[in-house]
């Protein structure tokens, strides 16, 4: 039976989704887990890895067992195992033909940015900039969209073999009193490329960079121009679209 599960997660204590050797992290949670409840290990395979610090509202992952069991059982068995910053939202049996990283279509981030200084409970999970002027972020946002090479929006260690031709269907601004909530829906992400191309927007907004420079990324496709990397801690993988 194939196991399609949806993950939220507090990522502010783990070093990132995937496995990494003498780090506390998403998958190394949810695979003893599932060894603790099953008693057996289990490879599971996530729509994609976020950062250190990085937020889930909807990861999906999925995952073979050769046992039977109800969604319901798996869903309040390994949420009875997992820390209380990592839930099973949802679990559903779906056919062998679905991958979690493969079958997605789209994925939707959420960037969360406060203008003043955020509280005591606020600050694991927003960036704080302020002064920011909103109409040339909203332009350098409409130049990020469509589809492009985003080499120069990723981390300098991605496979220089890897496609970095990707496609931002929708990048909007949401204001709400002081806070900001950046969208992006886009084909899919590059290690860093969301918290880059935040970064290079949030400088343009405090008039420290020019929308200009978004055109030398895209031209020179050279990471050390887009060198500003927004904290991991603002950003959520919100949804990941198979339809």
């Amino acid at each position: 039976m194939r196991y399609k599960c949806i993950v939220s997660y507090d990522g502010y204590n783990y070093k990132g989704f995937q496995v990494q050797p003498g780090e506390v992290t998403i998958e190394i949670c949810l695979k003893e887990a599932i060894k603790m409840m099953l008693h057996k290990d289990v490879k599971i395979y996530p729509a994609g890895r976020t950062d250190a610090m990085v937020h889930a509202i909807g990861q999906v992952i999925h995952f073979d067992l050769d046992l039977n069991i109800k969604p319901e059982a798996i869903k309040n068995g390994l949420n009875s195992f997992l820390p209380r910053d990592i839930r099973i939202v949802d679990a559903s049996i779906v056919d062998e033909s679905f991958h979690a990283r493969f079958s997605a279509k789209k994925k939707e981030y959420h960037y969360l940015v406060k203008q003043r200084e955020p509280s005591v409970f606020e600050n694991r999970y927003m960036a704080y900039y302020k002064n920011l002027d909103i109409d040339l972020m909203n332009e350098a946002l409409r130049m990020l969209c469509g589809k492009h090479n985003f080499k120069g929006f990723c981390s300098g260690s991605v496979n220089p073999l890897k496609d970095f031709e990707k496609t931002i269907y929708e990048a909007k601004i949401i204001k709400d009193g002081d806070y900001l909530r950046f969208i992006f829906i886009g084909s899919g992400f590059l290690k860093y490329q969301i918290r880059r191309m935040m970064g290079l927007v949030l400088e343009i907004g405090a008039k420290r960079d020019s929308l200009e420079t978004i055109t030398r990324v895209f031209n020179e496709r050279d990471p050390g121009i887009s060198h500003k990397i927004a904290p991991g801690y603002g950003l959520y993988l919100m949804k990941v679209y198979y339809d």
